[in-house]
């Protein structure tokens, strides 16, 4: 009896595995594939390439998804994981690309393109019977319930954030036409959503308000009369809101932030071209006032300045160096001025020309003549220095 007891028992146990595993299949055979294995956290950039239209860059941050083009500012975290719904798009059929004409499903070429991080999605037309949509990506082709290609084509104006103060920016200070603002108006900006965002087409007239942050960074706008419009100019893009804001001012509050940076101020150049901001080496700069220290008026005197000597009001360029050394002028001979052994200078008048000296043949060569000097002790001294004795 205890055998058989055995073998039955053995026997359900292999019933009951059987069992479950049937089940799981069937349950695995009901799960409906998605579009992608990827994960929306997982992404760190989406890219959405249209023909004929502006590229939409989406980056995620830690503070959430930020737009980089056509604009820099943050993104609509709604909207984004609205479109990163497609990554879990139930598939209602699949095939391979090379068994179907890729030209006649709208995919070859494929006018719209969806790139998350590595990967690549390419749209196409939708199915005339179930309408579907086509959608290429790693050698095949999928058909996917026709719920996301709106978010596809939207403009790039819709996936902006409709806050009106970018995350992440604490304002400590801000300013209305000049005048401080109170820190319990600034909290209030922070929390602001705009209605819409709209595309500035063209420069409103309002006044001014600068928020700054703690290290000196300043968001601009330019706000309308009744402060229901703020257009901020870097971006080109308005903000709507629905209710304007109340804008206490404090003329007492002062500025905690760093001084913004002033643009250098540039050196006209003296000959009408680039600004100059660096002087010849070769040419000593002129000043106007002495280098140290402050100028001071020179005490009165009769006698003239040595400065007055070469520098005159009536004639241009009088302290250029070229008036003190003329170039083009040719100098005279300097005199030639000779001592006697008593130590008198004599002045000796230097013929314009020597006299030829007799010409004799060069010792050792007779064919050749001997030059001028030839002979003569050039530290020998000149016999018309010394008087004769005779006199």
């Amino acid at each position: 009896m205890s055998g058989r007891w055995l073998v039955n028992g053995a026997l359900a146990i292999l019933l009951v595995a059987l069992g479950l595993l049937i089940r799981a299949e069937l349950q695995r055979a009901h799960v409906v594939p998605t579009l992608t294995d990827l994960a929306a956290a997982d992404l760190y950039r989406v890219e959405i390439d249209r023909t004929g239209e502006p590229t939409i860059t989406l980056l995620q941050t830690a503070i959430g998804w930020r737009l980089e083009t056509p604009f820099q500012v943050d993104a609509d975290n709604g909207r984004v994981t609205q479109l990163l719904g497609l990554l879990e798009a139930p598939v209602e059929r699949s095939f391979p690309a090379q068994t179907v004409d890729l030209r006649e499903l709208g995919l070859s070429p494929a006018r719209l393109r969806l790139r998350l991080d590595a990967r690549e999605l390419q749209f196409g037309d939708t199915d005339p019977v179930g309408r579907m949509r086509y959608v290429a990506g790693e050698g095949l082709v999928h058909l996917i319930q026709d719920r996301f290609h709106h978010l596809l084509i939207a403009p790039p104006i819709h996936y902006v954030s409709p806050q009106l103060v970018p995350r992440g920016f604490g304002p400590v200070f801000g300013r209305l036409g000049g005048i401080p603002l109170t820190p319990e108006t600034l909290n209030d900006l922070v929390g602001l959503h705009a209605e819409r965002v709209e595309i500035l087409a063209e420069t409103p007239s309002g006044e001014p308000v600068a928020l700054k942050s703690a290290d000196g960074t300043t968001l601009r706008f330019l706000i309308s009369e009744d402060r229901r419009r703020w257009a901020r100019l870097d971006q080109r893009l308005l903000y709507v809101l629905t209710d304007a804001p109340e804008l206490t001012l404090d003329p007492n509050a002062v500025d905690p932030t760093p001084p913004e940076p002033q643009p250098e101020a540039s050196i006209p150049s003296p000959f009408g071209g680039s600004p100059a901001s660096v002087q010849s080496p070769s040419i000593p700069p002129v000043m106007d006032s002495p280098p140290f220290g402050p100028t001071m008026d020179p005490a009165p005197s009769d006698e003239p300045m040595a400065s007055d000597a070469f520098a005159q009001p009536d004639e241009p360029f009088a302290a250029t160096p070229e008036r003190l050394v003329p170039a083009d002028g040719l100098t005279g001979k300097p005199p030639v001025v000779r001592l006697t052994p008593d130590g008198q200078a004599i002045p000796v008048e230097v013929p314009d020309a020597e006299p030829a000296s007799s010409e004799f043949p060069l010792p050792g060569e007779p064919d050749k003549i001997a030059p001028s000097g030839f002979g003569q002790d050039p530290f020998a001294p000149d016999p018309a220095m010394y008087s004769d004795p005779a006199n």
